[in-house]
């Protein structure tokens, strides 16, 4: 073999090895950008349903306030606050499916 037939199989060694540490590399990239979106879909889905409750605690304190009653609007609002919770999770979830 000539001296450079023997360097260009070198070089075209290490082309190989550079494209499977690029290839490799890449496929790091994607796995970590899946994690990261499906925490973000995760904590928000969380954060829509406290807000929910929170939205309905707040109002049943102030209707509650307001008419000088028992918690009995406060106990409504919870409900009804993770009802809508719960309905704007759902729409997410159906948003991510499609």
């Amino acid at each position: 073999m000539l001296p450079s037939d023997i360097k260009n199989q070198q070089l075209k060694d290490l082309d190989d090895k550079l494209n499977e540490i690029r290839k490799k590399k890449n496929l790091n990239k994607n796995s970590n950008g899946q994690a990261f979106k499906s925490a973000h879909i995760g904590w928000r889905m969380i954060l829509e349903l406290v807000i929910g409750i929170l939205i309905g605690v707040l109002l049943g304190f102030g209707l509650d306030y307001l008419f000088n009653t028992t918690p009995i609007f406060l106990i409504i609002m919870i409900f009804l606050g993770f009802a809508a919770g719960v309905k704007t999770m759902m729409k997410t979830a159906k948003e991510i499916k499609e």
